[in-house]
């Protein structure tokens, strides 16, 4: 193949040929894809060094750190080659050698950093920064396997754990640097590897610095001559079990001692670096706390706060008053989670068996606040609370619900963020079908005020026959991934989360079993052909997330046997989510399902990329929902976050009583009870029996009614293709609100 330099194409194709030689020794007409993947990778590599060179030298005398135990970036070739504007040379590149675009993206494994709306805001954040040019790094750990791997296995979940570094990580370099920790008696090498972050138009570039825990000993040379395998490689095991997975089974002493070494190494790792870059720039650590900002999502990297005081009167010899004072001022918390399960205490004899010196740093903070309210309290019956850490610490304690903020009391600053989601990996290069029509009226995507031009469209029909086009475009795709015989012009319903009781999936899927039984006794019924698409993972320990989806496959499986109902009511399980899965998903939904309970709903980032993708919504009363006062045409369901906090301290909720007065939750439950185990493979006794257990705590029977007559009323709305596509408007025009707000990054910085 001759290779002249022409153009930007031939160019790339003859970057690509020089780096085949340097690496491989191989022709490019002769190169394998794996070969040829790694080479597009270094010439794509090579034009954003250029930009990160130029963004680290950014003399602005500000930085902010994001430290958050996940992200989900998706996959790095699309994203940088989406963001370089490469799209089109990549293509015809690729044509030439023999490759498809195509097949170089699948080629690519995602990396496994994280799950749920944590990675998903992490992301958005980090990217958000460097759109604003703000000079920035954000920490993660390097996992090997990270988040589970879900298959469906005979109606159930099963784990298992996937390699993703396997071929190795192209985006990344591995530093020169490393730093020792010492954890549970022993030393730890912690290694970083850098990611670019590239922002949207490509002019900036942030840091992702991914840190991995190795031995500082190597294996030991006399036990393994002996034969005695296990000793000789004993610390290399307990080193490296740091970095293997993302979330840990805490439900044992040693799953909760591993999780709290995970914890420690990823805050301790954080914190060095973030004081080593701030000394090699400065000199000094004067004025740190005016030119850093850090940025802690959700509760498992708390002992930063910590380590970074420790550190502070440790080896720069400041007061633990002025070392407290200096941390309030740098640390920013943002609560993600907000569930009693997820605010993580740890025996004090633990955090002491892991790092004594922390044990001590935490009880001479607590002696100097001299707190004497119980948010305040760092230790209390025998447990290092990680919440009041954050709130005693940090210089705002921030929720993503307004509802949550407002009713929350502490002595220290409560604060809430309209925090937004990273549209563009949404829309623009992955939401092809609606951008077009979007650019056939002039609308960019990627601009606020455009995007409110939409209001102008509401009663062009042709707008919204072209709206209706793509999304059959879209669904199509959807249905090619589930590889099952979906209607097409059914009523795309989609539930896309963690599977959790708070989640309430099990409220979703009473609904349609309600609904299928009312249809076996009422043939002739009206009724509206509905697909309900689920997708999501039960962390392995988790007893009730799993028996969910058992419960939800076993569902699948009664309806899919009838011959009749199945053409009505269809559910769709999408086993092992990515983010290569959620985009087929949120382009393709005609409704997203946020069911959150109000008093346990802060966010739920796939609800606004739904509504970007132009989906009608079902959401509880709270949460985002009601961060901003501009209107919208959600359809809401259950009771306000102030009517159930009334009811549960006036004990006004008695679910058996509610259960035996309300035909529809009874005719349900009765129906499932009574089913045969051939029909339907599940024992929901089960998990009637927890549901009632807990006095129904969270409100599923109690909300069946609203949602089964929100649903009746959206199916009336869906046969109304103008009022649908209008209310899709006015969610867009909504969610368009929503942007980084500048207060948790402050200094002065301007949109």
């Amino acid at each position: 193949m001759k290779l002249k330099q022409t153009n930007n194409e031939t160019n790339l194709l003859e970057r690509i040929q020089i780096f085949l030689y340097s690496f491989y020794a191989k022709d490019i007409k002769n190169a394998r894809i794996n070969e040829v993947y790694d080479c597009l990778c270094r010439a794509l590599m090579e034009d954003i060094g250029k930009k990160w060179v130029y963004s680290k030298s950014n003399d602005d005398d500000f930085e902010v750190y994001v430290l958050s135990f996940e992200y989900l970036p998706g996959k790095f070739i699309e994203r940088n080659i989406a963001r370089l504007g490469k799209e089109k040379e990549v293509r015809e590149t690729l044509d030439k050698i023999g490759f498809s675009y195509d097949e170089i993206i699948d080629f690519e494994k995602e990396a496994n950093l994280g799950l749920g709306d944590i990675g998903i805001g992490s992301s958005y954040l980090i990217s958000e920064l460097a759109n604003k040019n703000i000079r920035s790094v954000a920490y993660a750990l390097r996992y090997e396997n990270g988040d589970l791997k879900q298959k469906i296995v005979d109606g159930r979940q099963v784990e298992y754990s996937e390699y993703w570094l396997e071929e190795g990580n192209n985006w990344e370099h591995k530093k020169g640097f490393s730093y020792e920790i010492n954890i549970d008696g022993r030393k730890h090498k912690s290694i970083a590897y850098d990611i670019p972050i590239l922002s949207n138009k490509a002019d900036f570039v942030t840091s992702l610095r991914l840190f991995q825990s190795e031995p500082t000993k190597a294996v030991s040379y006399s036990d393994f001559a002996r034969g005695d395998i296990l000793k000789a490689y004993d610390e290399y095991i307990s080193t490296s079990s740091i970095n293997q997975f993302l979330y840990l089974d805490d439900s044992s002493y040693d799953g909760k001692l591993l999780r709290l070494k995970q914890e420690y190494f990823y805050s301790a790792s954080a914190v060095r670096d973030i004081f080593k870059r701030y000394k090699n720039r400065y000199g000094s650590i004067d004025k740190i706390d005016k030119r850093i900002k850090i940025i802690v999502n959700d509760i498992h990297p708390t002992l930063a706060l910590i380590e970074f005081i420790r550190i502070l009167t440790r080896d720069f010899n400041l007061d633990i008053r002025k070392s407290i004072d200096i941390t309030r001022s740098v640390f920013e918390h943002i609560a993600f989670s907000i569930t009693d399960d997820s605010l993580e205490a740890y025996p004090v004899e633990m955090v002491k068996r892991v790092n004594p010196d922390i044990l001590d740093t935490i009880l001479n903070i607590q002696e100097a606040l001299k707190l004497d309210n119980i948010d305040s309290v760092l230790i209390k019956n025998g447990y290092v609370m990680f919440k009041n850490i954050n709130m005693a610490l940090s210089n705002e304690y921030i929720y993503l619900s307004k509802i949550l903020k407002n009713n929350r009391s502490s002595k220290r600053t409560l604060s809430y963020t309209n925090f937004g989601t990273d549209r563009l990996l949404y829309l623009d290069k992955n939401n092809i079908q609606l951008m077009e029509v979007f650019k056939e009226f002039g609308i960019d995507s990627s601009s606020y005020d455009q995007i409110n031009k939409l209001n102008d469209l509401k009663d062009n029909n042709y707008f919204i026959d072209k709206v209706e086009e793509a999304k059959f475009i879209n669904k199509k795709k959807l249905i090619e991934l589930s590889n099952e015989p979906i209607n097409p012009y059914s009523i795309f319903d989609v539930q896309l989360s963690i599977f959790h009781e708070g989640k309430r999936q099990i409220l979703n899927a009473l609904a349609i079993a309600y609904r299928y039984y009312l249809l076996k006794t009422n043939a002739n019924l009206r009724d509206v052909s509905t697909t309900y698409i689920f997708s999501g993972k039960a962390n392995e320990g988790y007893f009730m997330a799993k028996e969910t989806i058992k419960f939800i496959l076993a569902l699948k499986k009664m309806i899919d046997k009838d011959k009749i109902i199945r053409e009505k009511i269809k559910i769709v399980f999408i086993e092992d989510i990515d983010i290569h899965k959620s985009k087929i998903i949120l382009k393709s939904l005609d409704v997203y399902n946020n069911l959150t309970l109000s008093t346990l709903d802060n966010q739920d980032f796939n609800m606004l990329n739904a509504a970007f993708n132009m989906s009608n919504i079902v959401t509880s009363r709270g949460g985002i929902s009601q961060n901003i006062e501009g209107d919208n045409s959600f359809y809401t369901i259950g009771e306000s976050y102030d009517d159930i906090v009334k009811s549960n301290v006036n004990d006004l909720y008695n679910a058996n009583d509610f259960y035996y007065s309300n035909d529809m939750v009874k005719y349900t439950v009765e129906n499932l009870i009574r089913e045969s185990y051939e029909n339907f493979p599940y024992d929901f006794k089960q998990m009637y029996d927890q549901i009632m257990m807990y006095n129904d705590s969270f409100r599923i029977f109690k909300d069946l009614n609203n949602l089964i007559e929100t649903r009746n009323k959206r199916e009336l709305d869906y046969l109304n293709k103008e009022k649908w596509v209008r209310n899709e408007i006015d969610n867009i025009l909504w969610a368009n609100n929503f942007r980084l707000d500048n207060k948790i990054i402050r200094n002065g910085i301007d949109d």
